[in-house]
């Protein structure tokens, strides 16, 4: 229930009960002075009373004091009382005509006790509101930082309706055991745990912006296994906006996934990339779409966007122009259209091609073997034919850990188109031809992060398809810079491995996306087991069995040995991609693709009748 005292300080009542009791302050003040032997050396009238409280009210309300509200009285209301009342004090010196040692005395006093009253009672009153307001009713709160940070979030926080903020964690020594602003100042060792169930801590709010993707999962990690929800500030502009409470963002999957700051030879990119034309196929896609932001970067001359994806590619067209760029250029179309991307080469000189335009659904990809080979082999085909003959420098094929030892149509198609690169290494020239791989991309399109995601805010259940299944991840800013390097360093004939870090179970990523947004599985969301699907694969892998790792200059790239295809197997490549045009059945094509892959196993596919 409200109390008596938030119903009484509201806006409207605060003008005039902070009259009233200014008033009964300053005649108190007065009062206590006049109780002290001589101090009617400086006011022995009732007028002189009046004098002083007009004077002392009109300073007060010419500095804003009467703007504040009571409840909410801070440091900077009480500077503007002091400074009224030491101008007020100041003019009744030269109304009285002071001029001894003794009625300066006294006036020094009448200041001080004016001002320790109008003071005392405000702060009562702010402290008493907030009593009153009702702590159950309250979030319990621990904010992570007691730095400057922790310190603005916690008096934003103070008046909130939702939130009770209970005290600081910390990890600097010197602070723990400590207070600031009231509040205790905890660190995170074996005593914070007993603190957490005592207090009834229900989330916590990172306040210092020097965490690292690893702290930020050691945190979550700690607090997920006491059930104690945490959450990061939002920016300045949010604040400003809606409120601190109102933002409080939760971790995000990639917050938690995502490694530090990755390492790049800017030099080498900017030497690669500035005053370049750029094509970028499957532009409007995920990766495609990261791939033109960071290239922006290095201002080449033009970007060359293309993508079948009319509405996709109208919307980057328009982020681009918000952003202020010009310096592109859209087509709709299909990478499966050789006079369509004939066209495109024919416009001019164009210095480096990203390919990373692709069919990357596993299970609609195991029903559709025949698009499947079209747009990522046939149209692989064309965009490489097309880059060797006129001459491109470089070309950096987008491919996936999928293609290692595949286990559905999608990856196998996209295991012949590093193949097709392997087998134009002879006749490419001076264009250099380079493969890069890498695991599953945070948030792309093909991604289980979105679909989780949906889940959840449906109320679930979340479907995964088996408790151990495993993939790698990467955020789709970390893959594109690597996109980016690769390109930039290679030579031509490389297969790119990406180091992906350790292998994520899909349940546990899962339960991390639910816990993330404020829920407990098997409470609020159920997890459901629907087994495996056609083509899928508990784990993935990143090399096949005849390739090794080399190093390059950067930590997180290696370099795969370099594929060979023989002349046979060239033929036989060209001769499915005819199969495909003609609109073979589907058994007949995926029976081809195996031989050409011998790794190629189907699992929980229809497909598995051929190996």
């Amino acid at each position: 229930m409200i109390s008596l005292l938030q119903r009484i300080f509201k806006n409207h009542y605060n003008k005039t009960y902070a009259y009233v009791l200014d008033v009964f302050s300053l005649a108190l003040a007065i009062r206590i002075l006049l109780v002290l032997n001589g101090a009617k050396v400086i006011i022995n009238e009732y007028q002189d009373l009046a004098v002083f409280g007009i004077l002392a009210m009109g300073c007060l309300w010419a500095m804003g004091a009467y703007k504040m509200m009571l409840r909410y009285t801070a440091l900077l209301d009480v500077a503007r009382i002091g400074a009224g009342l030491f101008i007020a004090t100041l003019l009744f010196a030269a109304y009285s005509g002071a001029n001894s040692r003794l009625e300066y005395r006294y006036l020094v006093l009448l200041f001080y006790f004016s001002l320790s009253l109008l003071i005392a009672y405000r702060v009562m009153i702010r402290l008493l509101y907030h009593q009153s307001i009702k702590k159950n009713e309250k979030i319990p709160t621990l904010l992570f930082g007691a730095g400057e940070n922790g310190m603005n979030a916690h008096r934003a926080l103070l008046n909130s309706n939702q939130i009770a903020v209970l005290g600081f964690i910390d990890e600097d020594a010197k602070k723990i055991g400590r207070s600031i602003e009231g509040l205790p100042v905890y660190g995170m060792g074996k005593g914070l745990l007993p603190l957490l169930a005592k207090k009834g801590i229900a989330q916590v709010i990172l306040t210092t912006e020097q965490l690292g993707p690893a702290k930020k999962k050691e945190l979550f990690e700690f607090f997920k296994q006491q059930q104690i929800k945490i959450f990061t500030l939002p920016s300045v502009d949010q604040w400003v906006q809606g409120g601190a409470t109102a933002n409080l963002q939760a971790l995000r999957i990639e917050d938690l996934l995502k490694r530090d700051q990755i390492a790049i030879d800017l030099d080498r990119n900017k030497e690669m990339y500035s005053g370049k034309r750029v094509l970028v196929t499957g532009a409007a896609g995920s990766i495609g779409s990261e791939i033109v932001r960071q290239l922006l970067v290095f201002k080449p001359k033009e970007l060359l966007l293309v993508d079948q994806a009319e509405t996709p590619l109208f919307h980057l067209k328009n982020e681009l122009l918000d952003q202020g760029c010009s310096t592109f250029n859209c087509f709709i179309g299909s990478v499966t259209d050789a006079p369509f991307m004939e066209t495109i080469f024919k416009s001019g000189p164009i210095d480096a091609v990203f390919h990373a335009a692709a069919f990357k659904h596993v299970f609609m990809m195991e029903a559709q073997p025949q698009q499947a080979l079209l747009n990522n082999v046939l149209g692989t085909k064309i965009v490489v034919d097309l880059a060797i003959e006129h001459r491109v420098a470089q070309l950096v094929l987008v491919s996936t850990d999928k293609a290692v030892n595949p286990s559905n149509v999608m990856g196998a198609s996209k295991r012949l188109a590093e193949l097709y690169l392997a087998a134009q290494l002879e006749r490419a020239g001076a264009t250099k031809l380079i493969t890069t791989r890498f695991g599953n991309v945070l948030g792309s399109n093909g991604s289980v992060v979105p679909i989780f995601k949906q889940q959840i805010e449906a109320g679930g259940p979340v479907t995964v398809t088996h408790p151990e299944i495993t993939r790698y991840f990467m955020t789709i800013p970390e893959a594109c810079q690597l996109v980016l390097e690769a390109g930039a360093i290679g030579e031509g004939g490389e297969v790119f491995v990406f180091d992906m870090g350790a292998p994520v179970k899909i349940a546990d990523l899962a339960v991390d996306m639910i816990r993330l947004s404020g829920l407990l599985e098997g409470q609020d969301i159920e997890i459901k087991y629907t087994g495996l699907r056609p083509g899928e694969k508990l784990y993935e892998e990143l090399l096949t069995q005849k390739e090794a790792l080399l190093p390059s200059h950067n930590p997180l790239i290696f370099k795969a040995k370099k594929d060979q295809i023989s002349a046979a197997a060239a033929q036989s490549l060209e001769a499915l991609m005819a199969q495909a045009q003609e609109g073979s059945p589907a058994m007949e094509l995926v029976a081809a693709m195996k031989k050409l892959v011998p790794e190629f196993k189907s699992m929980h596919s229809e497909y598995e009748k051929l190996d």
